[in-house]
């Protein structure tokens, strides 16, 4: 009878497990369409575990790609693509609460629960006013980037149709964060925007649309609440803004030194886009994926710093994936600052909860035991193709980040190497700490509410 119960229990859906159910059954949806012969230029149908990982990498918003998708993808499997990213961007919850509004049906309680779960809030107060906002700020700032990439698009392609085709599916990618790129057979195969790397105006557009994208819709609604209330800025919003900018500046002027003078990548080039691909290069690692250098040939400072950014990725509730400019900034206050006697941390006149200290210890932890034992596993598996193991571990970092960059070696891996790394981009968009909560046993007593004697363990 226990076992029956058990058994129940581990089946019975709960908010986490409608999260993951739900992003793997529109990867596999999308994986299905992409193998069908009218989805590929060539008519043929596709093989599946290479159209299972390209729909994973929409879907998670990745752009890791083991082929040109706008070169070997009819219009309809660019098409499907762009849906996909569109969805993985929205998030599987707020896309089913945005159709049951539009259907004008009423949003249960237990569908608020996923809401509030999906959009990591303490309560379910405000959360269909919240999709509503996110879904209204989404579309309006991706039509306003179609809107400013169309010119370029259709002197680009010569056709009005294809460059608005085009314009769409790169604002879209962008504000999203996928790293897609509609470019084709007019430019090689997987140089992404390598093609704009003397176009300061088009690079400076998408830019802002990765930014826009990667900060998180809670620091978007507080700058423009800030701007029409004459009220300050929440804590959140402002340590999110601060360690962004360093991010992109600091990431930026290591690049220019590293970077300057390498006729690989900048080095012959003007100054002025010597400065602007510097400020690119520092913003798509966190978590883009677009390329305008060929990351094969950055210097090996440059790589580091590379995935140093891809590790943090972008903020929480947004569409950008890696541990998280603020569980960043709360690692290092753990670090520097002495915690109080019940674990917490002052800063800035406020609280830093223990809960909070312990949450991004535990995404630490667990995104490198990911990398970890992934990156081996990988490894393990091309030994003999002469895959070096750091090409490995930035291709499973730009994975679990949801990044899309790769050193040029995802076409080449093999059929174990493309599922562990499918493994990762679900994980990284699903998110580390879902998938135990989603499977964790609910006991009749839990033990985080008994307080036991401390033990006597001595670290470091």
């Amino acid at each position: 009878m226990q076992n029956k119960n058990s058994i129940k229990k581990f089946f019975k859906l709960t908010p986490a497990k409608t999260i993951i159910l739900g992003f793997l059954s529109i990867i596999l949806i999308g994986a299905f369409l992409l193998c069908l012969p009218f989805s590929n230029v060539n008519h043929t149908w596709h093989n599946f575990v290479d159209a299972l990982f390209t729909s994973t990498s929409a879907v998670c918003v990745t752009g890791l790609m083991v082929f040109d998708v706008a070169m070997e993808l009819s219009l309809f499997g660019q098409i499907v693509v762009l849906f996909l990213i569109q969805i993985g961007g929205l998030g599987f919850v707020t896309l089913t609460c945005l159709l049951i509004m539009l259907l004008g049906k009423k949003i249960s309680y237990s569908t608020r629960i996923t809401l509030q779960e999906s959009l990591n809030k303490e309560t379910t107060a405000g959360v269909v006013r919240m999709v509503r906002k996110i879904v209204i700020v989404m579309f309006s700032i991706e039509f306003v980037g179609f809107l400013c990439l169309a010119p370029s698009f259709v002197k680009f392609t010569g056709s009005f149709w294809s460059g608005c085709f085009k314009a769409l599916f790169l604002s879209v990618s962008a504000f999203c964060n996928a790293g897609f790129d509609p470019l084709g057979n007019l430019t090689p195969e997987f140089s992404s925007l390598a093609y704009f790397i003397n176009n300061p105006l088009f690079l400076t557009i998408v830019m802002l649309l990765v930014i826009t994208g990667g900060i998180g819709f809670v620091v978007l609604f507080d700058i423009f609440n800030f701007k029409k209330e004459n009220k300050k800025l929440s804590l959140h919003t402002k340590i999110v803004l601060y360690v962004t900018g360093i991010l992109i500046f600091g990431g930026a002027t290591l690049f220019a030194i590293f970077e300057w003078n390498n006729p690989n990548t900048i080095g012959n080039l003007s100054t002025f886009n010597k400065l602007v691909n510097c400020l690119f290069q520092s913003i798509t690692p966190r978590t883009a994926g677009f390329a305008t250098l060929n990351q094969a040939g950055l210097t090996s400072g440059s790589v580091y710093i590379t995935k140093f950014l891809m590790v943090v990725g972008g903020s929480s509730m947004s569409v950008a994936g890696g541990i998280k400019t603020t569980t960043l900034f709360v690692l290092f206050i753990t670090l520097i600052k002495r915690t109080n006697e019940n674990g917490s941390i002052n800063f800035a006149k406020r609280n830093i909860s223990t809960k909070v200290i312990v949450k991004s210890v535990k995404l630490l932890l667990a995104y490198t035991m990911l990398i970890a034992l992934s990156s081996l596993n990988i490894y393990i598996i091309e030994m003999a193709n002469g895959i070096t193991y750091s090409q490995i571990v930035f291709e499973c970092i730009s994975a679990l980040s949801t990044v899309g960059l790769t050193l040029g070696i995802t076409p080449a891996l093999t059929v174990g190497s493309k599922l562990l790394l499918t493994l990762l981009m679900f994980i990284g968009r699903v998110g580390m700490l879902t998938l135990p909560l989603a499977f964790k046993p609910k006991n009749k007593i839990i033990e985080n509410e008994i307080e036991f004697a401390d033990s006597k363990i001595i670290v470091g």
